[in-house]
């Protein structure tokens, strides 16, 4: 599944740059929430099947720390040499804008958690419901986007809010990938049940309620986990390799062209993960035993994490030239994987060697 991962990273990377070869992709909520499943999928995999016994919780969330946290601190610390080096020789501050332009405004409490949350990561996600009003005070809002001034300006790494959401899961899901399968059901319906309610009669149909809300988002984490209970259960899935090749397929087919299926978002969306939902067990039963499919998957995360360094670098150029604008997003695909690939093999991959022996 590790192919599927990857391509879902690079549909983020297109989503934060330039569609390519004319197609924007799947866009960025479609992405994220296509994750939130899979990670559901994983997480229900080893918390049934590996981090069992006595101090299993305690060794989870290592293992999780360390999956997440090297990583993101160390393109943190590129994100905060990149801000230095752009503000000190080019008077371009990068990620460090907003420090530079009110950080005589805001009160040193106010910096103090802006730069904490950047390097704990939890709680980041509440980033997108609070603005900064005219006195510099932060106000929660329920529409953040239609102010110019927001916290979520004063991230290092703004898609990171993301993970923030992972680990509230990662918290969580052990309590409750265990559950019977009935309840996960309910949970997964319920959850579904209370987006909707809220869309519809209290008009929460708009970022960052659509895919930011933690709340919001449980139902995909455990829609990932009733996949892993098919998977399971269902002895078919050995003799299936071919119907997780043709299910990747048509879910990569997903990804690249679901924007230009002319019906209704809510519909076409809801289909997808539900597709993806099915398709889960017969991909992972397909490529569990792929080294190739692992090593790609592996880069999924460092794409993730790292590709907004790209954007942010080459992003001023191209708004300067626009002559060049179609060629943003291969130009900003490219470097990341780049990026990305001397990450993983200079200094990911001895993280996850650790890792791996520490928690196997």
């Amino acid at each position: 599944m590790g192919i599927f991962r990857t391509i879902l990273a690079i549909a983020v990377v297109v989503y934060h740059s330039y569609k390519i070869f004319g197609l924007r992709l799947c866009g960025g909520q479609v992405a994220v929430e296509s994750f939130y499943i899979i990670s559901g999928f994983y997480m229900a995999l080893i918390l049934n099947e590996k981090y069992v016994g006595a101090g299993y919780y305690k060794r989870f969330l290592w293992s999780r720390f360390y999956r997440i946290f090297p990583t993101y601190w160390i393109v943190l610390l590129l994100a905060l040499l990149l801000s230095l080096i752009g503000y000190w020789a080019f008077n371009k501050p990068y990620y460090l804008a907003r420090y530079v332009q009110y950080g005589t405004c805001l009160s040193p409490y106010a910096i103090a958690y802006f730069l904490l949350e950047n390097v704990l990561v939890i709680g980041q996600d509440w980033f997108y419901f609070l603005r900064i009003d005219e006195l510099c005070q932060l106000q929660f809002t329920k529409q953040v986007l239609s102010y110019k001034h927001t916290a979520f300006q004063y991230l290092f790494m703004p898609q990171s809010w993301s993970i923030s959401i992972e680990c509230m899961f990662y918290i969580i899901a052990p309590f409750l990938v265990k559950l019977r399968l009935r309840k996960q059901i309910l949970i997964v319906l319920l959850g579904i049940l209370i987006k909707w309610y809220f869309n519809q009669i209290h008009y929460l149909c708009y970022d960052p309620w659509t895919y930011r809300f933690f709340p919001f988002e449980l139902p995909f984490f455990l829609a990932g986990s009733v996949s892993y209970q098919f998977y399971k259960r269902n002895w078919l899935l050995n003799s299936s390799k071919y119907m997780g090749y043709i299910l990747l397929m048509i879910s990569v087919l997903g990804i690249l062209f679901i924007e230009e299926i002319p019906i209704m978002d809510s519909v076409k969306y809801s289909i997808f993960f539900i597709i993806i939902s099915l398709s889960i067990p017969y991909i992972f039963s397909a490529f569990k035993d792929s080294k190739i499919d692992r090593t790609i998957g592996e880069l999924s995360f460092t794409i993730y994490i790292s590709h907004h360094l790209v954007v942010s670098i080459l992003r001023a150029y191209f708004f300067e030239h626009t002559q060049w604008m179609p060629y943003y997003g291969y130009a900003t695909l490219l470097t990341s994987l780049a990026l990305a690939f001397f990450l993983q093999f200079v200094l990911v991959r001895k993280i996850e060697a650790f890792r791996q022996k520490r928690f196997s």
